[in-house]
């Protein structure tokens, strides 16, 4: 259909430095932890180059899932000594793929068997035969430069990295690494921002995109204007685009989702309820419906 969208990004603007405040002070609806924070749980337990591998491998099946079931499974997987030997590549690739899945579905950390266990297993086997087990030299590889990073996996390394050479997986993987892990990534503020449904509805409900569109889930369409309004909108600010994935998340996990035939039970105690906008806002997987 024709696309008759308006991006509005002095009204992201103003509403990433209020939900931003919101998160430092009493969090958005209350919330300030995202389903990747369960990690710190155990973190302290872990050393750099352990921790790392959680999150990534982790992280790379976090594609068309419940986000607080898989981080449930993938440490319940970390805390079961019969099985946590999924976290480290080299034994990965020695126990081979039939062993790699019956680990893997043993606390439900594999949904989507093969596909999943393809994932892990290719992850592994290149770490594994090319950077020695540790993501440390892979980021060496690149200076620790995540833009020139991104541009790579996204042109030559999806069959290397599976999942994690996604145009949204990336940056999302980057910046749980970045907030889990003490890592001198350099050009952070550079990287889109990680279009989920939830990063897409909280933009489309503060109105900082408005307009009409219909389609059947969130399509490239909605990802490359919901990643353009919030990179024009914090251009001269502080704030990366990816920074913005928490509060938004949160906003619509928290408080978006309840918004259903006009009504939005959430709105009084919203942080950013004066920029709520009337109208129609549909944001699902499987359908997207906008009149505003």
């Amino acid at each position: 259909m024709k696309v008759d969208l308006r991006l509005n990004p002095d009204r992201a603007r103003e509403v990433a430095f209020l939900l931003l405040e919101a998160l430092k002070t009493n969090g958005i609806f209350g919330h300030k932890e995202l389903p990747d924070d369960a990690v710190k749980e155990v973190a302290k337990e872990l050393d750099r180059d352990t921790l790392l591998l959680i999150v990534t491998y982790t992280t790379a099946l976090d594609y068309m899932r419940n986000a607080e079931e898989l981080w449930k499974s993938s440490l319940n997987t970390l805390k079961d000594e019969e099985v946590n030997w999924v976290f480290d590549p080299d034994s990965v690739v020695k126990r081979g793929k039939e062993e790699l899945l019956r680990a893997l579905e043993k606390h439900g950390l594999a949904k989507k068997k093969h596909r999943d266990v393809d994932i892990w297993f290719t992850i592994s086997e290149t770490l594994s035969k090319k950077y020695g087990g540790k993501l440390t030299a892979l980021f060496e590889e690149y200076s620790y430069d995540v833009v020139s990073m991104f541009e790579d996996f996204l042109k030559n390394r999806k069959e290397e990295f599976p999942s994690l050479s996604g145009m949204k997986i990336f940056p999302h993987w980057i910046r749980s690494l970045k907030e889990k892990v003490t890592i001198p990534v350099k050009r952070v503020e550079e990287l889109p921002i990680p279009v989920d449904v939830h990063v897409a509805r909280a933009t489309f409900t503060t109105g900082c995109i408005t307009g009409r569109y219909s389609a059947k889930g969130i399509t490239e369409t909605v990802k490359k204007k919901v990643i353009e309004v919030w990179r024009e909108g914090l251009k001269g600010t502080d704030i990366a685009p990816i920074e913005m994935f928490r509060p938004l998340w949160l906003l619509s996990k928290h408080g978006c989702h309840y918004r259903k035939d006009g009504e939005r039970p959430k709105l009084e105690q919203c942080p950013v309820s004066s920029f709520c906008v009337d109208g129609k806002v549909v944001v699902t997987s499987k359908r997207v419906e906008i009149d505003t």
